[in-house]
């Protein structure tokens, strides 16, 4: 009868494989949350608009100083007062929110949207 033999090393490379991947993307993640973040920034020192579509209790705990609240569920109502070509840079707690309203804003007609990510993202990137 043949003997089967068992690699034990396997198991561990796998799990070596999965570890290192993980670390990679966790990189690949901040890296684009500080570019996006960066570039948030450098529109805002060109005169974009900043807009925190957070609730307004999260506002009242802390914001950006020149953001203007306008949570996404009531982000319909924005169309009028501001120039549809103007540069408008929206966050919220994780950018998740954000991205939300970037397409929003789009689908109403705006031209220049970015996603600045999260409150603390952009205070850590701020110039």
């Amino acid at each position: 009868m043949e003997r089967l033999a068992v690699d034990t090393q396997t198991p561990f490379k796998h799990m070596l494989l999965i570890l290192l991947a993980a670390i990679i993307a966790i990189f690949s993640i901040n890296a684009l949350a500080s570019k996006r973040s960066d570039l948030a920034w450098q529109a805002l020192e060109q005169g974009a608009v900043l807009i925190d579509v957070r609730t307004a209790a999260e506002f009242r705990e802390g914001h950006i100083d020149s953001a203007v609240n306008m949570p996404l569920s009531s982000l319909s109502k924005l169309a009028n007062p501001i120039d549809r070509d103007k540069t408008i840079v929206v966050y919220c707690r994780s950018g998740s929110r954000a991205s939300h309203a970037k397409r929003q804003l789009y689908d109403m007609g705006f031209t220049h949207v970015l996603n600045g990510g999260g409150l603390e993202e952009m205070k850590s990137t701020k110039p």
